[in-house]
């Protein structure tokens, strides 16, 4: 049996929502909700029918909803930059920094499936992203601050084990010897707190912090989100 593509997928089994997320109503997303069937059947049982393995493109993750609201409500600090959105799963914080304004911008994932997914909400939401890119950049930051011209580096919801984490705290200790702006949004995720704000509590603060209110991305205890910038 053929597997599912992930275009079959968005268009058949994540038709698009709008007002797709409460703190961000201005983004349409084809994502999973509560409003989808799949969304109320076993973990196991949606995951056959979507033919995939923990597909984290189709769901919009509580960092992703606070840096995506921080970027519309801040356009005059994103008007005319040159961003790159590391980890973008469904597409929204580089399709809020479009909005706002970005002169450039750079969606990249390693999982080519979200990349195809970010395209088409950015289609829905008629934007258009500047480039795509499945470089693995945390491995290699630093060819990718040499390639592109990038000024601003946006970072949603990445740090939820320590090897990630340790990953972005190396990411973001070179982009700022390049003298990029950061951006990062996290809902309190031990391994952000443990790593990488441990190792940068004298070099990052906490520019914004946003209530979880969508019922449906509530995780563990956590109740807000934070922007950090450096």
């Amino acid at each position: 049996m053929q597997m599912k593509t992930c275009e079959y997928i968005l268009h058949h089994l994540l038709p698009p929502v709008r007002y797709a997320c409460l703190l961000v109503p201005e983004l349409t997303l084809s994502i999973l909700t509560s409003s989808n069937p799949l969304w109320h059947v076993p973990y196991e049982e949606a995951m056959t029918k979507l033919d995939r393995s923990d597909p984290w493109w189709a769901f919009l993750w509580p960092g992703s909803q606070g840096l995506s609201r921080y970027l519309l409500d801040n356009k005059s600090l994103i008007r005319g930059r040159h961003v790159l959105d590391i980890g973008c799963g469904c597409g929204a914080s580089a399709i809020a920094a479009k909005m706002a304004g970005a002169m450039n911008v750079i969606a990249n994932d390693i999982d080519k499936d979200a990349l195809i997914a970010t395209c088409h909400n950015a289609r829905l939401n008629n934007i258009t992203i500047d480039k795509y890119s499945s470089d693995n950049i945390l491995e290699n930051s630093l060819l990718t601050f040499k390639k592109n011209t990038i000024d601003m580096l946006i970072i949603g919801d990445m740090c939820y084990d320590d090897q990630l984490a340790k990953q972005i705290l190396n990411l973001i200790i070179v982009a700022r010897q390049y003298h990029i702006h950061v951006l990062l949004a996290d809902p309190g995720r031990y391994s952000f707190k443990s790593i990488v704000f441990n190792q940068l509590n004298d070099k990052m603060k906490c520019t914004c912090e946003y209530p979880i209110v969508d019922r449906d991305y509530i995780e563990s205890d956590f109740k807000t989100i934070q922007i950090w910038t450096t």
